[in-house]
């Protein structure tokens, strides 16, 4: 394998799936997480570290955020939202809190790499993520479309995807406050 030429097609094809995001999914999404009381996110493995450093933007806005399993994370309620990260948007337990959540009368966000998933059956709203490219229908890379040693490279590219939109609509957030990088700096875990 050419790891110069693969990077280059990994960064071209990362660029393909972020431009083929819609605006609109992410203007509601940062929308939703504005009007809530509280925020509170949920994912597992590779998406639920970047659903936590959304949390973590959040609060260095000035928003009141919570990560789902922490100890000090309080009961959802009626006016917040859980936004959820999920590659395939089949996670069983991501699919059990939306259920909670949504009984508890809170919203329910998803940030997914997948389209018509369980998960989304539930949401109020929905960023997509679609790698249209290399995955017959799926989040990840699939045998047949790419080689093996391609597929090493683009398996999950979803990740990095994902981790951008979040930055992304964390850009949103902050800009429709009002909030500048001096007041994230401030609001910067300084418990180091």
């Amino acid at each position: 394998m050419n790891y110069t030429e693969e990077l280059g097609k990994l960064a071209d094809h990362q660029s393909r799936m972020l431009k083929n995001v819609s605006i609109d999914e992410m203007l509601a999404m940062s929308q939703a997480i504005l009007d809530a009381k509280r925020i509170y996110v949920a994912g597992w493995g590779r998406a639920g570290n970047n659903i936590k450093m959304l949390s973590m933007d959040c609060s260095q806005i000035g928003l009141h955020t919570h990560i789902v399993g922490d100890n000090s994370t309080p009961s959802i309620h009626e006016g917040d939202i859980l936004v959820i990260g999920s590659g395939s948007g089949k996670t069983a337990s991501m699919q059990l809190f939306a259920k909670q959540a949504k009984s508890h009368g809170a919203k329910v966000g998803l940030i997914v790499g997948a389209i018509d998933s369980p998960i989304e059956e539930m949401a109020d709203l929905t960023v997509h993520i679609v790698d249209d490219t290399h995955t017959n229908g799926s989040y990840r890379a699939t045998k047949g479309v790419l080689t093996d040693a391609e597929r090493l490279v683009h398996a999950d590219a979803f990740y990095p995807v994902m981790q951008t939109v979040c930055d992304f609509i964390r850009a949103i957030c902050a800009e429709k406050l009002g909030v500048t990088p001096e007041d994230m700096a401030y609001n910067h875990n300084n418990i180091e």
